[in-house]
Formats: C-alpha cells, sequence, structure tokens
C-alpha cells in the first residue's frame, strides 16, 4: 500500500509511534457520546414512547426509518471526506453540531403521542445528521490514532456510543416522565450545545481538525468507487459482515425468550442496560490489551475465540430450566464483557486498514456493512426461533459462531493493514 501519495499520507506513516495527547481522546470520547445520543433516542425510547401515546405496535415499526442513515452513510462518506480536505474537519463537526441542536430544538412541539410523522421525520433528520458527524468523527480516528493507539481508540467509540445510547434512551425516558417530551428535546439541545464547548477551546483539537483532513495542495476527490483500490476489500467486507452475526442473533432472540420465560418488560430492560455498560467494560479492560500485546489480527481471533464460547450462555440458561435473575444477569454480563474485547479488536483492525486517504469512506463503508449483517442475523434467527423453538435456535446461532470465526481466521492474512498495533507486528508485512 501506496501511503506516500498524499501528504496525510505521507506524515502518517509513522503516526502509529507518535504520542497521542489526551485531547485527542477526550474528542473522540466526546462526539462518539454526541451521536450515540440519537441512537439511544431511536433504539431504545421512541417506540416506548410511540406505544405509550396511544399509537398501534405498527407504528412502533416505523422508528426503523430513523435507523437507515446509519446503513446508508456510506453513500455520502466520500463527499463528506472531500469536505474534511477542503475546509478541516473541526469546522464540518461543529457545523453538523449546530444543526443537530436546531433539529432537538425543532422536534419540542412535537411530542409523539399527537404528532406521529412530525416525531419521526425529525428522528430520522436527527440520526441523520449525527451520522454524518459519525463519519468525520471515523475519519478523524483512522488519521490521528491509527496504529498503537487504535485499541484505546476504539475502546472510546465503544463506551462513547453506548453512555450516549444509554442517556438518550433510558434517561430520555427518565426526563419524559417528570418533564414532557418538550423539556426532554430542549434538555437534549442543551446538552448538545455543552458537549462541544470543550472543543471549541482546545487549540491542539482544532489544530488536528485542520490538519488531520486529507490535505494536499491539489487533495484528491474521495469517490465510493475508490474503495476498489483495496486489493483485500471482498475480505475485508466479509469480515464485516459476519463478524457479529451470531452475537446478534442471540441477542434478538434472547428479549423474547426472556419475556417467555415469565420476567417482564423493566427486568429485560435493565438487563440489556448491564450488558451494554458490560460491553464498554470488556472493550476498555480486555479489549486494549489484546490489540497492544498481541496485534490486530491475533487480537481478533483471541477475542472472538472466547466471546464465541460465552455465546452459549442463552443456551445453556435454557437447558438448565430454571435460574434466578441475580444469575441471568452475571451470565449475560461474561458473554458482554467478551463481545466487548471483540468489537474493540474488530474496529482497530479496521482502523488500521482503512486509508489515510479517504478515512471516513472506508472505515464507514465497514460499519454500514456490520448493519447490514446484523440486520440478516435478526431477520433469520426470528424464523428460525419460530420454526425450531428457543432451545435450537440458540444452538444454532452458537455454531454460526465457530463457522464464522473459520470465515473470519481466513481473511485476516490477506488484510493489507496501513499500520501495525504492536511492536511485535511487520508493518512490512501487512502492506
Amino acid at each position: 500500500m501506496d501511503l506516500g501519495r498524499t501528504a496525510a499520507g505521507a506524515g502518517f506513516a509513522g503516526a502509529g509511534a507518535r504520542r497521542v495527547h489526551g485531547s485527542e481522546y477526550a474528542a473522540l470520547a466526546l462526539m462518539y457520546f454526541a451521536q450515540g445520543l440519537p441512537m439511544g433516542l431511536a433504539y431504545d425510547a421512541l417506540g416506548t414512547l410511540i406505544r405509550y401515546g396511544g399509537h398501534s405496535v405498527a407504528a412502533v415499526g416505523l422508528t426503523g426509518f430513523a435507523f437507515l442513515p446509519w446503513a446508508l452513510k456510506f453513500l455520502w462518506a466520500g463527499a463528506v471526506d472531500n469536505a474534511c480536505a477542503r475546509w478541516g474537519m473541526a469546522r464540518i463537526v461543529f457545523g453538523t453540531q449546530a444543526l443537530v441542536v436546531l433539529a432537538c430544538l425543532a422536534l419540542v412541539p412535537f411530542p409523539p403521542s399527537t404528532h406521529l410523522y412530525g416525531t419521526l421525520a425529525g428522528a430520522v433528520v436527527l440520526n441523520a445528521l449525527c451520522a454524518t458527524q459519525d463519519i468525520v468523527t471515523n475519519a478523524y480516528a483512522v488519521v490521528r490514532l491509527q496504529g498503537r493507539s487504535a485499541g484505546a481508540a476504539n475502546a472510546i467509540q465503544v463506551a462513547g456510543f453506548i453512555a450516549g445510547m444509554l442517556v438518550g434512551g433510558g434517561g430520555l425516558l427518565l426526563l419524559h416522565a417528570r418533564i414532557g417530551w418538550g423539556g426532554a428535546m430542549l434538555l437534549l439541545a442543551v446538552l448538545m450545545f455543552l458537549l462541544y464547548l470543550p472543543l471549541a477551546w482546545e487549540r491542539r483539537w482544532l489544530g488536528a481538525g485542520r490538519a488531520a483532513g486529507v490535505a494536499t495542495e491539489a487533495p484528491a476527490r474521495v469517490r465510493l468507487r475508490d474503495l476498489r483500490r483495496h486489493a483485500d476489500l471482498g475480505w475485508a467486507l466479509l469480515i464485516a459482515l459476519v463478524f457479529k452475526f451470531s452475537s446478534t442473533a442471540v441477542a434478538t432472540l434472547a428479549k423474547p425468550w426472556l419475556l417467555d420465560r415469565g420476567f417482564d418488560l423493566a427486568q429485560v430492560g435493565s438487563l440489556q442496560m448491564s450488558n451494554l455498560v458490560a460491553t464498554a467494560v470488556g472493550g476498555a479492560v480486555l479489549g486494549v490489551p489484546l490489540v497492544r500485546r498481541l496485534g490486530n489480527r491475533r487480537a481478533v481471533l483471541v477475542s472472538m475465540a472466547m466471546a464465541g464460547v460465552m455465546l452459549g450462555t442463552a443456551w445453556t440458561l435454557h437447558a438448565m430450566g430454571s435460574f434466578g435473575m441475580a444469575f441471568c444477569y452475571g451470565a449475560f454480563a461474561v458473554q458482554s464483557l467478551f463481545e466487548g474485547a471483540m468489537y474493540v479488536a474488530i474496529w482497530a483492525l479496521f482502523m488500521n486498514w482503512a486509508s489515510p486517504e479517504r478515512p471516513g469512506t472506508d472505515y464507514t463503508a465497514m460499519q454500514c456493512c456490520e448493519s447490514l449483517g446484523n440486520a440478516v442475523a435478526a431477520g433469520a434467527i426470528g424464523g428460525l426461533g419460530q420454526k425450531l423453538g428457543f432451545g435450537a435456535a440458540f444452538a444454532c446461532a452458537w455454531a454460526a459462531s465457530a463457522v464464522v470465526l473459520a470465515l473470519v481466521a481466513m481473511g485476516l492474512p490477506r488484510l493489507r493493514l496501513a499500520a501495525a498495533s504492536a511492536p511485535s507486528e511487520s508493518l512490512g508485512a501487512d502492506r
């Protein structure tokens, strides 16, 4: 891989060895947290509020439109990369954030109880803006933190985004119960504004934002088809599509299974929040050391193997017949810890795979592939559970994790990395 064709590429060859300032990690944490807030609104809170407002279950399904920007953002990732090269990342981030604040304020007079379609339209716009900002954040992470810092950067991504989802989901529901929809949206707008004040005063981050764009005297225009410059694109796409397949299948089926076992919605919701927290902890405590000590490829294999073993948790609990809620919390928390490590290892791999010439486009394309794989897994496991029952469906998802691990193991040696995450990895071999 020729990293010397642009100033960004040439200046980045040794970035894995440079010291990363704390403000750069802080910038990532703030941005990923902010981008997780509208996802939490769409994923966790909006459906509940729509049903609470007296609408049908079918109307709840319309919240799926709010997820579309996250699955389709690869379509405009090239345009965002080009904008960053022209105006700098910081300007694009602050511009999108200003629009996010305005979108939150625009939602104030449109509660879902009386303005269903207005609420849904606002949620789609809000998520589209944050998905666009996420492209910039990904590009910033690739250009500034590729190499040995990739593990820590992706632990911050996992933890920050999950924290945002928790606040935008359960936190917003708590606010709604006390101050209503308008008050909750107003506070969300204020929070979105306050989150970016530290970045506006941090000169080091602002300078990095200007320099970190794919800037040259005559910057090449980034296009989606430029992805084909990766000779290993097919293997990268395969890994992104399948790595989370079994995990998503089990998580999708676990919720209705727990309800059928007699747990109520509050218990299932609290378990989901506990799992998210454990995932974030696992990414930081297990994922980062694995990536730093083992390097990208071996960290992916080890973390996926551990997560694959723990995916048998649901099947084991089902086979046990009876179990307490505390035991259930503990078992799924351990599973989530290893899944968090897997997420950090995988996304550190793709961060080091992405080209500094088109960082947002490359990294975002892999995220969208993951979303597509998740959609297929969720759809497949639902039909399988209906046909075979919970036990057999859990067993099939668990067995599929071995197939997924084998496919990933085949693809990893064929990936060409732009930077190494551990001293033992050879950059020459990766290229």
